[in-house]
């Protein structure tokens, strides 16, 4: 019979083994999982730690139980994979005290990220990744008061809502000069950056140099701050470790797969945040480690094993968080990506009101969209507001990986009704202002 084994039971790993089982029923179909949660949410750990939820079983999507007994997926829980040999198809796993071996015909590496650390240990410094461990994390956290957050991305302001909700002191320091400078070009971080800190002490352009007392000091190039806990929160690296050198590594140090999800050996396949893939926009290698591509990578990886040509288009780097009232968005390129690139571009920015003038409680939204200089395809966009940011976000999207115009997007047919828009829609007025150079509502 058939082998396929899967290292990874998050999005990637139990979509690419639920596709798989749909097409080839008689697949022997074994995910080996290193905790005790499949089909995981880490996206779900500040929401947690703030208390918004207290079960977590609801970070799973659907239980080992469900896809042992409803698909016939042989999940193995707390597993750990020791050594992968891709030449002679054998994988040793750690299963209780147990090393047993596996033999397979097909492999989908899908272990995910890991996050980058620091040098210090200590037993007050956190890492927040895997949802297995949310429990244990917020027991801790909820015990201090007064919590260093080195690192002013997504999660780190994520972290920063949760804990400040909870009543802690917050103090973030970040190395860049403005909050999710990774995500946002300047003008739009700026924004952001001026909301959280009015809330969080915030200490940018700072460079850590060492945490001491096992997290109690952290200490800068500018300075040296006592707190109670640190939580290292400066971003994900692909979890290529067991198959490193056996396999070829792309320019972005994940792995290196086609657009069928296959690697550079064959019966192997790698999907999610372990995988590489290609930018829409430019056509150079991207790594883009969030979930909905994850998703789609699985899909893509389990119907090809299961014999369905299926094919992967692409990444475009659609991200989105919130802080507070703010829901803040990104697709496509920033204007400091398309420099990097080599892209001359324009862009254009519209403050507007969410809803018709006379209809109550409207809140405030920017829009700002990004394009190329000479044929005037939309290639970024990046959107701040206080409601209706995802949909317009989604529509974005998808008008950059079809390669809309300016004109093409503004003469897009959108709907309206004065309690979620306005009759000019703040995305219309700005590819009006890209399409004819006149800003203004």
């Amino acid at each position: 019979m058939e082998k396929l084994i899967i290292i990874g039971g998050g999005a990637a790993g139990m979509t690419a083994a639920s596709w798989a089982r749909r097409l080839k029923p008689d697949l022997d179909i074994t995910v080996l999982e290193s905790t005790k949660m499949v089909s995981h949410a880490p996206c779900g750990i500040p929401y947690f730690t703030e208390g918004l939820f207290d079960d977590e079983s609801l970070f799973m999507t659907y239980t080992p139980d469900y896809f042992i007994e409803k698909r016939k997926i042989n999940v193995k829980i707390n597993s750990i994979v020791e050594e992968v040999d891709l030449k002679s198809r054998i994988l040793v796993v750690k299963e209780n005290q147990d090393r047993i071996k596996y033999e397979f015909d097909n492999l989908l590496l899908s272990m995910g990220a890991k996050p980058k650390k620091i040098n210090s240990d200590g037993e007050k410094i956190f890492y927040v990744h895997h949802p297995a461990e949310a429990t244990h994390l917020r027991q801790k956290l909820w015990g201090f008061n007064r919590i260093a957050i080195i690192g002013g991305g997504i999660l780190g302001i994520e972290m920063a809502e949760a804990l400040r909700a909870r009543g802690k002191r917050v103090i973030m320091i970040h190395r860049g000069k403005y909050l999710l400078n990774k995500m946002l070009d300047e003008d739009m971080g700026k924004v952001v950056t001026e909301k959280v800190s009015s809330e969080v002490e915030l200490r940018l352009s700072e460079e850590l140099v060492n945490v001491e007392e096992g997290g109690r000091i952290v200490i800068t190039d500018k300075g040296k701050y006592e707190v109670d806990a640190t939580i290292v929160a400066i971003g994900v690296e692909p979890n290529i470790d067991l198959v490193k050198n056996q396999l070829r590594i792309g320019e972005t140090g994940a792995i290196w797969t086609d657009d069928h999800m296959r690697t550079s050996v064959k019966g192997v396949y790698a999907a999610g945040d372990v995988a590489e893939a290609t930018n829409i926009i430019t056509k150079k290698p991207d790594w883009v480690p969030f979930a909905p591509v994850a998703n789609k990578m699985g899909f893509v990886a389990g119907n090809n094993i299961g014999g369905k040509n299926v094919i992967f288009p692409g990444v475009l780097g659609t991200m989105i968080t919130k802080f507070e009232e703010y829901i803040i968005g990104k697709t496509g390129l920033t204007e400091v990506d398309a420099k990097k690139h080599g892209l001359k571009t324009v862009s254009a920015t519209v403050h507007h009101k969410t809803r018709a003038r006379y209809y109550p409680d409207s809140k405030d939204i920017i829009v700002k969209l990004i394009a190329e200089a000479n044929s005037m395809r939309i290639i970024g966009a990046q959107i701040i507001g206080e409601e209706e940011v995802l949909g317009r976000l989604n529509m974005l999207a998808a008008v950059i990986q079809k390669g809309f115009t300016a004109e093409d997007l503004f003469f897009v047919e959108t709907g309206y009704v004065p309690p979620v828009n306005r009759v000019w829609d703040v995305v219309t007025l700005a590819a009006r202002k890209l399409y004819t150079g006149v800003g203004g509502e």
